[in-house]
């Protein structure tokens, strides 16, 4: 017994595959939300040589029903204006559905960038001034890692600090 090929149930079939194929990749990427990302602290670690470390803690905040993988964060950090340090890291971490995590970044400023604020910050440790507020600039990327969410993910967090948030107890200590 042979069977009839039948074109028309052939090009419905490949039409209704098409359809769902295309919707299923358009509802994928849709309905994305940008992740909230706020800064957390800024701490001085240490002063040694040529440079002084930062480390900049950011949340993100994951408003979405899947799961960020970031694979990658970039940072500039500004204290009263001036340009202060710069600093990647790679923290392989993933912020869950409706989650948030802290990712933190060592920013690396040179002699020439803390120039300006390595002074206030030396003459604050000494004489104990420490209820200044000092206003910041954080501002970067985030890369994520997969292919279903957008590359990378802008951030610019402003505000004000106090000397004491910036000033590790360990560097008042010494």
């Amino acid at each position: 017994m042979q069977k009839d090929f039948n074109p028309k149930l052939l090009a419905t079939l490949c039409g209704l595959a098409l359809t769902l194929v295309v919707c299923g990749c358009a509802t994928m990427g849709s309905g994305f939300e940008q992740p909230h990302i706020n800064l957390v602290a800024i701490r001085l670690m240490e002063i040694k040589g040529f440079e002084s470390i930062f480390q900049v803690d950011l949340r993100v905040s994951n408003p979405n029903d899947r799961a960020l993988p970031i694979q990658g964060v970039e940072c500039d950090l500004a204290l009263n204006g001036h340009h202060l340090a710069r600093g990647v890291a790679n923290p392989e971490k993933e912020i869950p559905a409706y989650g948030s995590e802290v990712v933190a970044v060592n920013v690396y400023a040179s002699v020439l960038d803390m120039a300006g604020v390595a002074g206030r910050l030396l003459q604050n440790l000494q004489d104990g001034t420490s209820d200044e507020k000092w206003t910041y600039t954080a501002k970067g990327h985030i890369r994520l890692s997969s292919a279903v969410w957008p590359g990378k993910i802008p951030f610019d967090a402003k505000g004000e600090i106090d000397f004491n948030e910036l000033v590790s107890k360990q560097l008042r200590s010494r």
